[in-house]
């Protein structure tokens, strides 16, 4: 077998046990330059073997047939700030900016940031009251399921890891 065919086949095991991953992630776990990484992204997205959805300025990768539904879900998974603020509008129920940027520790800033690509992904809403802007989780229980799920995935935490040490 060619070494183009293992790491088409490698490419494809990857968007399957990771939907969601975006195409420098995909990279990393290859271990491939970024134009053998594309090239066999391109390839397997054109014989429809893995879609790929632009999220949250990133191209994300997921398996044929993955519910759309899922997909908004499974990319804001991959960015630890966003699990972060999901985790805590899960426990919380509905909070506003502040109180999320109190619950998280992060600035007010970066919470908005990631609020909005939660409510552009539809799996928070916002809404004006008399304390101001609050954000809430549309299905509770689905999204932190996912979210438990995902966390626990050892090849997800593994993966957190190594891109912080590439990162640093």
């Amino acid at each position: 077998m060619s070494a183009e065919n293992v790491n088409r086949i490698r490419a494809k095991e990857l968007v399957s046990l990771f939907p969601g991953v975006h195409l420098r992630q995909l990279q990393r776990l290859l271990n491939a330059s970024f134009n053998t990484t594309r090239y066999h992204a391109y390839n397997l997205e054109r014989d429809g073997e893995v879609v790929c959805s632009r999220v949250g300025g990133y191209s994300r990768l997921f398996p044929a047939g993955f519910d759309g539904g899922a997909r908004g879900l499974y990319s804001v998974l991959h960015n630890k700030s966003t699990r972060h603020v999901l985790r805590t509008l899960v426990s919380g129920g509905r909070l506003t900016n502040g109180e999320i940027s109190a619950a998280t520790g992060l600035p007010k800033s970066t919470v908005s940031e990631h609020t909005e690509l939660l409510c552009q992904t539809e799996l928070a809403a916002k809404s004006v009251t008399l304390d101001g802007v609050v954000y809430e989780i549309h299905d509770r229980a689905r999204v932190g399921e996912a979210l438990a799920m995902f966390e626990r995935n050892l090849m997800t935490v593994a993966a957190d890891s190594f891109v912080d040490l590439w990162d640093f």
